[in-house]
Order: C-alpha cells, then structure tokens, then sequence
C-alpha cells in the first residue's frame, strides 16, 4: 500500500489518540432459558386386556419466538441543523448549530480557542493546537474539527465531545482493507479496546458500504481524566464519488453520553456530502 495512505491512516489513529480531540461497550445479550418439555409417560396397558392400537403422543414443539424487529432509525437531516463546507475537498457536513466545526489551520484553531469559554474547552483546543501546528505536515488532511463546547456535562467528565474528518488518497484501498490494518493498529494501543470492525451498509444512502470501528479508550491513561472513565469511538471511513479520496470521520465522547452522540453522528454521516 502506497505510503501516503498509510501515514494517513496511522496520523488518523494518533490524532484522537493523542490529541483531547470512535460504540458503547458491547453488553452480554442474555440467551433466553430452553424452555422444558415435560417428558410423555405412556401408561402400560393392564394384564390380559386387549388394548386398541392408538398413536403414540409426538411432543409439542415448543414455538420459536420470532426476533423483535429492530426500530428504523430516523435519519431525516433536521431542519435546524447546520452545514459546514470545505471547498477545497468538496465536503459538506451537516451537524447541530451547538456544535463548533471547523477546518482546522492555525488561524481556526486558533479563533476557537477564543470561543471556549469554559476551562475545559479550552485545555482540548491548546492540546490540539500545540500539536498539529508544530507537527510538520499535520494539518494537511485535516477538513474538519468539531467540539461539543455546549454540553453542560464537560466540567463533570473534563472532556469534551468532539469529531474529526481527514481526507486521504484511496489509492486503491478497500474498505475490508482498511478496516484490518486499521484495527489492528488500533490493538496494538494497550489503552484501546476494540468492539468491533466491519464493512458495513445502511449509513450512506442507497446502502453504500462504509468501514465502522467501534472501540473504548481509557480515559485516565489517554487523557488523565479519573480512574475508569471510559470514552468511547467511533469511526466511520467513506468514499468519494468517484472512489478517489477517502474521507475518515472519527467521534469520540465519554460513555455516559455516547448514545445521545451516536445518534447524531449516524445522521451526519449519512447526510454527508462528498463529491
């Protein structure tokens, strides 16, 4: 695989790694208990009395419960969402007004530390700021930045709920391909744990596949934030139109939170525009 995709595969993983800038830890699913079947006890025919032939009881087939449907997920764009637009690549992503999304240079990066207000914002953005403007090359496949500043949990938790997108060069790369280095980049991390990695369909429009990562990371070493708090990751990695470019969007937030943050992470990516 040519370099450059590799790099920028590798600097996507450091860059939510790294950085303060992607699922919910898969539960146990309780198997239902067999259920008994009583055992059939024939009684034997008394001595000397002829008995008339009669059919011998079959078991009942204890019924199959059938599997509760799934609830379609609403992915309607919602009407007070706004949309951020990186000319340059093409890419348009539409997110809520509360989120602050960028392109990340120097001069954004910069403009939004001015924006968070609160302590812990602010730490997130010097973080990121320090080390993609003195990281050569950094920057380059960086086409968005988002921060959650609004969420009224981030002075509990001391994180803030963020996404990134990064372009790369396709090159050939198959999804499958991506999604087996990737994770196994990933494991390689002794604070990560991966959930789960597949090419899955149903996040784009018309049943495109994307790549899907799930994963946890521990909060206390990546981020020194308290003992067994865990945040959680998702990243989801789509293709241009013409297959040319790969566009990598990562979400991370504390457990706690993640649901609320799937659920909107899976109508921005479905909505994402990239052409």
């Amino acid at each position: 695989m040519p370099g450059v995709i590799a790099r920028g595969i590798v600097f996507c993983l450091l860059s939510f790694v790294l950085l303060s800038a992607c699922g919910p830890v898969p539960t146990d699913i309780p198997q239902p208990a067999a259920t008994p079947i009583p055992a059939t006890v024939t009684p034997a025919p008394l001595v000397d009395t002829p008995v008339p032939p009669t059919a011998t009881p079959q078991p009942t087939a204890t019924p199959t419960p059938e599997p509760t449907a799934t609830a379609a997920v609403d992915l309607t764009l919602p009407a007070d969402w706004v949309a951020f637009s990186d000319e340059s690549r093409g890419l348009v992503i539409h997110h809520p007004a509360e989120w602050n999304v960028t392109q990340p240079s120097v001069e954004n990066l910069t403009a939004l530390l001015a924006e968070a207000e609160n302590a812990v914002a602010s730490r997130s953005i010097q973080a990121i700021l320090r080390q993609l403007t003195t990281t050569p090359g950094a920057l380059e496949p960086f086409a968005a930045l988002g921060f959650l500043f609004d969420d009224p949990t981030a002075a509990n938790n001391q994180f803030v709920s963020n996404f990134t997108g990064i372009v790369v060069p396709a090159d050939g790369l198959t999804l499958d391909t991506f999604v087996k280095l990737t994770s196994a980049q990933m494991e390689a991390v002794e604070s990560i744990a991966m959930q789960s990695a597949q090419v899955e369909s149903g996040l784009r429009p018309g049943g495109l596949d994307v790549a899907s990562l799930r994963y946890a990371l521990d909060g206390a070493a990546l981020y020194g934030l308290a003992d067994g708090t865990q945040i959680d990751g998702w990243q989801v990695a789509l293709y241009d139109s013409d297959a040319d470019r790969l566009l990598i969007l990562s979400l991370t937030g504390v457990s706690g939170n993640f649901p609320n943050l799937e659920e909107m992470f899976r109508v921005l990516v479905y909505h994402i525009e990239f052409e």
